[in-house]
């Protein structure tokens, strides 16, 4: 199974000291009224796709059953030129930290797949001590192994749709064709290797896309989050419910129950 580790999150000033060069000098500090909410780091264009288009949704409150915010794709998501090991390293804070004086929350995501990765823990470690003393909350979020463990809900026919599943695929899931590949261990709720999986299905013929727009399709089409196990997405919704306490009618539909003509009726 997926895990996410996310001892970042902070509710009050950080414990530790960041070094004096990785906190910026600010000449002209927001009024925290003036501040927006949330921004988010990101590793690559798919997180970028993902959790652009999802927030971006008019029901995106009531599928993560926290209370709604405002939030701008194109604005609040930062995406690293560096990818992941350049986050981890020391660019999360000099990007993230230098925007302390425009938002009051930060989240972090990266994967843990990558050549050299010093395991999941290790990664939320040094990206938090990046962020501590700086931001009073935030996360950090470390898919295992990355973003396309996400991808792979327990959903066939939405999974058949937003792959653009073709005619050779027949009436087989993508998980039989990939179970018959030796890809999807029988049993197992996801692909051992979840992008590896996607890349053998485009190369086969069975899909007509293995770009971002899968990721872009999933968040627009995904009714539910209740069947999500990733740990990592679960505890990005944990943080944001936090963050953003849910009440009334956002509570009744947490997690997937699906409100979004109530939601388009009231705007």
């Amino acid at each position: 199974m997926s895990r996410a580790t996310a001892k970042g999150r902070r509710s009050g000033s950080g414990s530790a000291t960041p070094l004096a060069s990785s906190v910026p000098q600010q000449s002209a500090p927001v009024e925290e009224g003036a501040k927006r909410e949330l921004v988010f780091l990101v590793a690559d264009k798919g997180m970028e796709a993902m959790i652009g288009t999802f927030l971006g949704r008019q029901d995106f409150h009531y599928k993560l059953g926290c209370a709604r915010f405002d939030f701008n794709h194109k604005t609040d998501i930062v995406r690293a030129g560096g990818h992941d090991p350049g986050l981890v390293k020391r660019e999360a804070g000099k990007i993230l930290n230098r925007r302390r004086r425009e938002y009051r929350r930060a989240v972090v995501v990266v994967d843990n797949a990558y050549e050299g990765s010093p395991g999941p823990d290790e990664i939320h470690d040094r990206i938090a001590a990046q962020l501590d003393g700086v931001w009073e909350q935030f996360e950090v979020i470390v898919i295992d192994p990355e973003l396309e463990n996400w991808f792979w809900v327990d959903d066939p026919g939405l999974v058949k749709r937003v792959l653009l599943w073709t005619p050779k695929g027949g009436d087989r899931t993508p998980r039989q064709v990939l179970e018959e590949a030796g890809l999807w261990q029988h049993g197992a709720a996801k692909p051992g290797d979840p992008k590896r999986a996607v890349e053998y299905l485009y190369e086969e013929g069975y899909t007509g896309d293995q770009n971002n727009g899968i990721f872009k399709r999933l968040a627009l089409a995904l009714p539910s989050v209740r069947r999500c196990t990733d740990e990592s997405f679960q505890r990005l919704m944990a943080t944001l419910a936090e963050w953003f306490p849910a009440q009334g009618a956002t509570a009744a539909g947490e997690y997937g129950t699906d409100h979004t003509k109530q939601t388009e009726s009231k705007q």
